[in-house]
């Protein structure tokens, strides 16, 4: 039934909340929409998930889609921008990651493939150790050393007075440091 369908009357039927009109236009563009994805991020289960939150957001949107491009550009245009969020968020955790292995001196050098991996063991460590941080820690670690705004406007960003943001700065290096006792240097 929904294979003899024109593109619009597919739109106005998945507008109208037809589930199987939803599911015919998601198997029509998801091989496309993901291979797009795929170019873009280099990454398979990355490119999958981009892939999803960008037909996620076209169904979520089918009202703001007007015809003026066809919909496969806006489909293209969504799902770029959806790689562009996620490389955003790579670059983000690349930024405090690296920010965070030189506070804590992290080992690993760029030399051998060997130093190359454990490099990527201690960041992956590291970032574990960050997410596992409470918000009212991890928020003060983000800002500081990857944003590195002053703990004045940390404070100010957060609500807090300095000499809280201080103190929380310095449990959260404390439970760093504690968490990647294997991977910092002596």
């Amino acid at each position: 039934m929904y294979t003899q369908m024109t593109l619009a009357e597919l739109v106005e039927c998945c507008r109208a909340g037809d589930e199987g009109a939803v599911e015919a236009l998601v198997s029509a563009y998801q091989g496309r929409v993901y291979r797009l994805a795929l170019t873009i991020l280099d990454d398979p289960a990355e490119a999958d998930e981009a892939a999803q939150d960008a037909l996620v957001s076209a169904l979520n949107g089918l009202d703001a889609y007007r015809g003026e491009a066809t919909f496969t550009t806006w489909l293209y245009a969504i799902t770029v921008n959806a790689c562009r969020r996620r490389l955003r968020q790579r670059r983000t955790r690349e930024r405090l990651q690296h920010a965070l292995q030189a506070v804590f001196r992290v080992r690993g050098g760029a030399g051998t493939p060997e130093d190359r991996a454990a490099q990527h063991e201690s960041g992956t460590a590291l970032w574990r150790a960050v997410n596992a941080l409470g918000e009212k820690h991890r928020l003060p670690v983000i800002l500081r050393y990857y944003h590195e705004m002053p703990v004045a406007e940390i404070a100010e960003v957060l609500g807090l007075s300095e000499g809280t943001v201080h103190s929380r700065l310095f449990t959260a290096r404390e439970r760093l440091r504690a968490a990647l006792q294997d991977e910092v240097e002596p």
